[in-house]
């Protein structure tokens, strides 16, 4: 069913040429490098803990329902190294698997790239931290697994109404044999907004949606490896959740 709404939305931009064959870009660290500190996340449950090395990039925002200008949610200021915390997780989706989000098992703080990993001991790509994203693909380089993860970053909504979701995507690494990348915005799994990026397009697309939620409603913004090839897929994606009449 995916696959068929996919091809539709797509279709008209998919790329014309096979990207050559290649590794990604040696600044994209690994899990467990040098100076890293790494806390395997895999058999904690969903709720929220504390105590490990949470990380905050600036000072959380606080939320105030009364002005509008105000977000609610913001993925750049609200990352941490909790999952829940401030109502985001992090993970991704199976698009082959129901399309069932599932949580990432490995922070690492510290290292060139701390952030969120899908995986222990570097088996795929599927990274994000707090401005950008990595999927990983079926064709994939440097021993990663063969598989088709979309990076997903996930907020639960604690409000109902309307509300605006805002961001920006973009290619953070720019390479013109990139098969490119898709984003895509689902709320309660339905998608509201999609648009394919050219692997070397860094000036990317800003989106502006405004949608309905209730309390518990999930609104998750994923990053697909297009043609499930995953060469320099590394991409910013923001989001920013306000009210909205």
């Amino acid at each position: 069913m995916l696959g068929a709404v996919f091809a539709l939305v797509f279709s008209a931009c998919a790329p014309e040429s096979d990207p050559a064959s290649g590794s990604e870009p040696a600044a994209f660290s690994e899990p467990g490098s040098a100076n890293a500190e790494v806390f395997d996340d895999s058999s904690r449950s969903p709720e929220l803990e504390f105590g490990l090395g949470d990380t905050f990039p600036s000072a959380p925002i606080v939320p105030d329902a009364a002005d509008p200008s105000v977000p609610i949610a913001d993925s750049v200021s609200q990352f941490t190294s909790v999952q829940g915390m401030h109502g985001w997780y992090y993970g991704y989706l199976e698009p082959d698997n129901a399309n069932i989000f599932t949580e990432a098992q490995v922070y690492v703080s510290g290292g060139a790239d701390p952030g969120w990993y899908a995986l222990p001991d570097a088996r795929t790509w599927t990274f994000m931290d707090a401005t950008t994203m990595h999927p990983n693909g079926e064709s994939t380089t440097e021993g990663r697994a063969p598989l088709e993860q979309w990076a997903a970053r996930r907020w639960v909504s604690n409000v109902e109404g309307n509300v605006r979701i805002a961001g920006d995507l973009a290619k953070y690494y720019a390479d013109g044999n990139s098969s490119g990348v898709a984003g895509y915005v689902f709320v309660d799994g339905v998608m509201v907004w999609a648009w394919y990026l050219e692997g070397w397009d860094e000036a990317g697309i800003s989106f502006d949606k405004v949608v309905p939620v209730l309390i518990g409603s999930t609104v998750d913004f994923v990053l697909d490896p297009w043609e499930s090839d995953d060469r320099s897929d590394r991409s910013m994606f923001t989001s920013q959740i306000y009210l909205s009449e």
